[in-house]
């Protein structure tokens, strides 16, 4: 009977403790961020998430664009122009000399960057590499950020940038993502903390729909935008049902 009592007690804890857990987190109260690229009036516009071999066609092009971005060892903002394999040494450890013919300088760029929309994608988790993400935006005009949204896979470059350039759009990372499931789960997604201004993921994750109604009412009360990709022309339909800010299609 002892263990019994004890048991039942523990668990009665818990649950005024998760209770309590999600009527703090429904008691939060959030703001919308009035940045430039999360007040689109286009409906659901799309960006081009070109494949490598398609990288200057899509930067000539008129289209919005998805952009990988990474650095040189010797502190040069580069688009790659070839995927990188995992048997390789990262393009971080390169300086750009050795590197020239394989990535494309994003200041040689800064007139057709200027005329589009985009997401920059945060490609390593390089050592400074926010910083010379400002730095030569800078040189190009686009350190305000009005035209772009800059995201990561990676923690630690989006958490040091938004140190030094707090003003500009930020998408989720990976460990964001998986913070949000994991705290679904556990029935406390309204405890969950996001930093991201816009949530930036698939359709899918682990064969299971990521934009479910309960998270998608949870971005909605904490203003949160949605964008839905990079996915697959086939599932350009699926994504705008959703009705995301914008959607990221594989060229």
């Amino acid at each position: 009977m002892r263990i019994l009592a004890v048991t039942l007690s523990s668990l009665f804890v818990f649950f005024v403790l998760m209770l309590t857990i999600k009527i703090w987190g429904k008691g939060q109260t959030y703001t919308e961020y009035k940045h430039s690229m999360l007040q689109m009036q286009e409906s659901s516009p799309v960006y081009t998430r070109p494949n490598y071999a398609h990288i200057l066609e899509a930067l000539n092009s008129a289209d919005n664009i998805y952009l990988d971005v990474t650095i040189t060892f010797d502190q040069k903002l580069v688009i790659p122009k070839r995927k990188w394999e995992s048997t390789e040494k990262p393009l971080r450890l390169f300086n750009y000399e050795d590197v020239k013919n394989d990535v494309l300088l994003v200041v040689d760029y800064a007139d057709l960057l200027k005329k589009k929309k985009i997401i920059f994608n945060l490609l390593e988790n390089a050592q400074a590499i926010h910083e010379t993400f400002i730095f030569d935006l800078k040189k190009i005009g686009l350190e305000k950020g009005e035209n772009f949204i800059v995201t990561s896979q990676y923690e630690a470059p989006i958490k040091a940038l938004k140190e030094i350039a707090p003003a500009l759009a930020y998408g989720s990372t990976q460990p964001e993502i998986l913070k949000i499931v994991a705290m679904q789960s556990m029935y406390l997604l309204e405890a969950a903390t996001i930093r991201a201004d816009v949530i930036i993921h698939p359709l899918k994750i682990r064969n299971h729909d990521f934009f479910n109604d309960e998270i998608l009412q949870e971005f909605e009360r904490r203003h949160k935008k949605i964008i839905v990709g990079p996915i697959e022309p086939k599932d350009l339909e699926e994504a705008r049902k959703i009705k995301p800010l914008a959607i990221i299609v594989n060229y």
